[in-house]
């Protein structure tokens, strides 16, 4: 029998801080917030929380936990909309990007640049390939052909002379 009043216990008080404090955490939320219809779901968020905590919160801790929950209820809030403002912000630049510099353009160069690529005697090939498509580092396209880092550096020096060569004959990139 005392289960059964522990828990209409427990629902009652429960019920008695709800009604009180509820109307207050609103508009402290909605200050915060500007914005009443989120203010009452972080509020409501937050009554859930205390309603599962309730047991473990001492009674004269109750309302200011409340305050705490609801003002970091917010602020994780307000970074939110931080963080959905920046990322709708690079969209919106990504895509002003791409209806300025048309994409077709754009495959048309990497086109142009992978044919140079692709006529190169080797082992530049193999060692711009290495290099640029596979990202290896000198080191690791060294010790793979047997040959020096320093020989690397001359045959990519020599694979990007020829790529700007050609591409700025074609009316390429550069």
């Amino acid at each position: 029998m005392s289960l059964f009043h522990r828990k209409d216990a427990k629902e009652e008080a429960f019920g008695r801080l709800f009604r009180e404090q509820y109307p207050r955490l609103v508009r402290y939320a909605a200050q915060l917030l500007g914005d009443g219809e989120e203010a009452r779901d972080v509020v409501g968020e937050v009554m859930e929380q205390a309603w599962r905590q309730f047991d473990t919160l001492e009674p004269v801790r109750r309302i200011p936990w409340l305050y705490t929950a609801v003002r970091n209820a917010v602020l994780n809030r307000l970074k939110h909309r931080q963080v959905e403002a920046a990322h709708i912000d690079a969209v919106r630049e990504a895509t002003r990007f791409d209806l300025a510099n048309d994409y077709r353009e754009h495959e048309r160069l990497l086109r142009q640049a992978e044919a140079v690529a692709d006529a190169l005697g080797e082992p530049t090939r193999t060692v711009l390939r290495m290099c640029y498509y596979e990202h290896r580092t000198y080191r690791e396209v060294a010790e793979s052909l047997g040959i020096s880092p320093d020989t690397v550096k001359k045959h990519i020096s020599k694979a990007l002379r020829t790529l700007r060569e050609k591409l700025t004959s074609k009316g390429g990139i550069l």
